[in-house]
């Protein structure tokens, strides 16, 4: 969930969960999800109804569960992970074949990554996003709704960029460990639309409030295009606590999703989220 506060000033939830027709017969999807190659179980896969705000993550093994008796037979739900194919079923196709749709086969895909030669002299290396050392106010998870996700819109004028480090500049977390998953999307008509970087952040934060994060990638850096987005998502279950980041008025919007596969929303709160990027100068 976001979640913005100064001074006792709270903001109202940007999150509503949709509740959709009318209770049936209490069903859930449990199931787990499986690698269709190597029969290896996927952890922390995207499991959720499109665009409804219904959604959860495959644990460490693979295994998840979902409620879909409030779902219309026509709602679609996605199996999604960088690497491999999404997989779509209705709800219809689940109900009617509930005993084989609880092991889900996905089929893994080679990335096609951009290829450029570097020349050092058309290269400079810049600092982008919000750099928030400093909080005005705060704003970050606060719940723990699997997939709950949020990042920083980075603006880097359609002009080509490696990207050498993320920076996450919190005020506070709560828990001893920080376990979620880094995200990198491609944008296109200034929303997010593809996942192209992916990588689990597991941190011992103990002894380490308001210390700032830097993820470096300079050994394997990600090339971007366009403006792009940075984000954290809950991808495990931490009990109770939060993680705050650093926030400011008139920065870098916040793009947010409640959980997997829910629509991608904005708010013009910034959150403490930079990068170092290195782009052409021409």
């Amino acid at each position: 969930m976001f979640q913005a506060n100064r001074r006792g000033f709270c903001l109202a939830s940007l999150f509503i969960l949709h509740l959709f027709g009318q209770p049936i017969q209490a069903q859930q999807l449990n199931g787990i999800v499986h690698d269709a190659e190597t029969r290896l179980t996927l952890s922390y896969v995207n499991i959720g109804v499109v665009g409804l705000g219904i959604g959860t993550v495959s644990d460490d093994k693979g295994k998840y569960t979902l409620e879909i008796s409030k779902l219309p037979p026509d709602a679609i739900v996605r199996f999604s992970i960088l690497g491999y194919e999404s997989v779509e079923l209705t709800t219809s196709q689940i109900r009617s074949n509930l005993s084989s749709t609880n092991v889900i086969d996905m089929r893994p895909i080679a990335l096609d990554l951009p290829q450029i030669t570097v020349n050092p002299k058309d290269y400079k290396a810049r600092l982008v996003g919000n750099e928030l050392l400093k909080p005005n106010f705060n704003a970050g998870f606060y719940y723990n709704d699997l997939g709950n996700e949020l990042g920083t819109m980075i603006k880097i004028k359609a002009k080509p960029a490696f990207i050498d480090q993320i920076n996450l500049h919190l005020a506070w977390c709560k828990y001893d460990t920080i376990f979620y998953r880094l995200n990198i999307y491609r944008v296109d008509n200034g929303e997010p639309v593809e996942r192209i970087y992916s990588s689990l952040l597991i941190i011992d934060y103990r002894d380490q409030q308001g210390k700032d994060i830097h993820v470096d990638i300079s050994d394997s850096p990600i090339l971007v295009e366009d403006d792009f987005l940075v984000s954290l998502e809950l991808v495990k279950e931490l009990g109770e606590g939060g993680l705050m980041f650093c926030a400011g008025l008139f920065r870098d919007k916040t793009w947010y999703r409640k959980t997997s596969q829910a629509t991608w929303e904005s708010a013009n709160v910034g959150i403490g989220i930079s990068v170092d990027i290195r782009q052409e100068t021409n």
